[in-house]
């Protein structure tokens, strides 16, 4: 597996020049704005198609998922067909894998149907892990996700407790997260992860507090690999010092949202908001970076958030909701 910082730029010329010509067919505010107010699926379709998109049927939302997850797959094929190394895109995908590994779990434990909330788009097909889930077969699995998945079930026999499932996945998640990184050699990669970390570890915080629950409960479900450690947020939690932590790092308007909505003056979803702009804003570096990885990994994500964006207006337009409203629950954009 190649390393990144071992590669030289002629490496990167292609891979770079395919990812600048890709954001160009990225949705701006205008276009999702145009999404938003559109009279007729006929107009979002006729929008989606002139940026490149293949698939796209939104009369229902089963439709619309398969169109995400259609658009989604397609994105990941193209950036590791001209990625120097793959684990470029692994560092995306592998979210997919926990979440279905999330909804195995937790749907067998409830003996409910949960076939239809599995998601496609990880690096292990949906019927390969199945059938792992099934046999009891982890032996093919990364290390971190074996135990991962072997503390999950463990946890959930014992205490029948999704959340604790849930929060030893997630660990596993985050360590394989840092370790492909780190197998790359990528600063940039490894600083989008340990990012994504911190801002995890800052919502959790806060919630806990208005939620009145013990700290004990964030040494649980702390993630590893942020630049925030965890004794910092153990302390009881204030807006003052809560923006005191974070106030030299990129959540720092994340933790000033964070704080009123301890003062009770924001709600969380506007904090899980400005953390995933916080997130954007790292990514759009890459905008500015002539050769290298970021182009490519600027534009995995910022793929990645234009299908969130996309959800949310559908999602709104089938809920009946006013393009303003819509407009409102959208993050940064990339383009």
């Amino acid at each position: 597996m190649s390393n990144f910082n071992e590669l030289d730029d002629l490496d990167f010329l292609y891979s770079t020049a395919r990812a600048r010509a890709m954001e160009g067919n990225l949705l701006t505010r205008e276009r999702l704005t145009h999404l938003a107010e559109a009279k007729s699926t006929e107009d979002i379709t006729k929008v989606l198609s002139e940026c490149g998109w293949e698939h796209v049927n939104f009369d229902t939302r089963s439709d619309m998922e398969a169109s995400l997850a259609a658009e989604r797959n397609a994105a990941f094929a193209t950036v590791a067909s001209i990625a120097p190394d793959k684990n470029l895109v692994a560092v995306f995908q592998m979210k997919y894998d926990y979440h279905n590994l999330k909804t195995i779990l937790k749907g067998e434990a409830k003996d409910e149907a949960y076939e239809h909330l599995l998601i496609d788009c990880g690096r292990i097909p949906v019927k390969t892990l199945l059938q792992m889930m099934k046999d009891g077969n982890f032996s093919a699995m990364a290390p971190a996700m074996r135990r991962s998945v072997e503390e999950a079930k463990d946890v959930l026999n014992r205490t029948g407790d999704p959340q604790y499932a849930d929060i030893a996945l997630d660990r596993g998640w985050f360590d394989e997260m840092s370790a492909t990184a780190k197998q790359a050699g990528s600063d940039f990669v490894s600083g989008y992860v340990a990012l994504m970390a911190d801002s995890v570890n800052l919502r959790t915080a806060v919630r806990l507090k208005k939620m009145g629950r013990p700290y004990d409960y964030l040494k649980q479900s702390f993630i590893r690999g942020g630049s925030v450690a965890m004794s910092r947020l153990l302390a009881d939690m204030t807006p003052d010092l809560l923006e005191s932590i974070y106030g030299g790092t990129p959540l720092k308007e994340a933790a000033i949202v964070g704080g009123a909505a301890l003062r009770g003056e924001a709600g969380l979803a506007k904090l899980d908001m400005e953390c995933d702009n916080a997130l954007m804003r790292y990514l759009k570096s890459a905008k500015y970076v002539g050769l290298g990885e970021q182009p490519l990994l600027g534009y995995l994500g910022a793929k990645e958030a234009e299908l969130t964006a996309i959800r949310i207006i559908m999602s709104g337009r089938l809920s009946g909701l006013e393009p303003e409203m819509i407009m409102e629950r959208l993050r940064e954009t990339y383009a």
